[in-house]
């Protein structure tokens, strides 16, 4: 959590004199509850910190059309930085055309076509909010992955592609060999086994275990489950802490480890489409 706080003071301290409003739109559509917490997150967050986030939750019954033209319109709108549409979107939608709608200059997820196209070539206008948030901790805890054998287990547009991107740019930060692994990958512990780092974002609970992976390992865990626990709702991630804590080099807890990262890096997203707009 330090590196969190270390990062949350220096936006405050960025954000602090600004007189002008800096608001983001968040669009969910539908009612997954799991989305829901983490947008309750996303604004609490960006409160504390001066910026003023709009929600907007529309139900399944809305058309592509509106949906469209809703982000069209709002984000014209002078104070508006970012445009976030929560995923996942449901699949009765085509997601693609509603996220090109958003304006690539206040895509501060990083999912337009044009901005995913950046990153692959080594000059994002913003790098995506997780994959950043993993590749801070590999560089606070001064864990390089350069010449390591990385398995990133997700293959999602959020999470293990633009990842994928991320570890093989030509820097201390990347020039590692990664396998990308997902849920039609045959003989899964063989991969994970020889793996030195292991990035998981599957959404199932206690999926890796402490029989899966090898002593010296580094695991960072994206995974976001809800469990049952005596009768309450818990929040837990894709490895079995408990049982790796002690086998492993390191491991990131959830809640508390990436989660936290990704919404300071989001609202920093925020912050340099500001700072972008400011500069022209």
């Amino acid at each position: 959590k330090t590196l969190a706080l270390k990062k949350e003071e220096e936006l405050r301290g960025k954000i602090t004199n600004i007189k002008d409003k800096i608001s983001f739109l968040i669009i969910q559509i539908g009612e997954d509850e799991g989305t829901k917490v983490y947008v309750r997150q996303k604004i609490k967050k960006s409160e504390k910190l001066g910026f003023i986030p709009i929600y907007k939750n529309f139900g399944e019954d809305i058309s592509e059309e509106e949906i469209i033209n809703f982000i069209k319109e709002e984000q014209k709108k002078e104070d508006i930085y970012g445009v976030i549409c929560e995923q996942p979107i449901p699949s009765k939608y085509n997601s693609l055309r509603i996220i090109e709608s958003i304006d690539h200059n206040k895509d501060i997820d990083c999912l337009t076509p044009y901005n995913i196209g950046r990153l692959a070539w080594d000059q994002p206008i913003f790098y995506p909010a997780t994959p950043k948030a993993v590749v801070d901790l590999l560089e606070n805890y001064q864990i390089f992955p350069e010449g390591k054998k990385i398995l990133i287990i997700s293959r999602s547009i959020i999470i293990g592609k633009p990842l994928l991107l991320m570890l093989l740019k030509k820097s201390k930060l990347g020039n590692a060999t990664v396998i990308c692994a997902h849920s039609k990958t045959k003989e899964l512990k063989e991969l994970t086994k020889v793996a030195d780092i292991i990035i998981t974002a599957v959404g199932k609970p206690y999926f890796l275990t402490k029989e899966m992976v090898k002593e010296d390992s580094v695991i960072i865990d994206c995974g976001i489950n809800v469990v049952e626990k005596e009768g309450k709702s818990e929040i837990v991630g894709d490895a079995h802490y408990d049982e790796l804590l002690d086998k492993v080099k390191a491991i990131t807890p959830v809640p508390g480890g990436v989660g936290v990262l990704t919404t300071i890096n989001l609202l920093e997203n925020i912050f340099r489409s500001y700072e972008r707009k400011k500069r022209v």
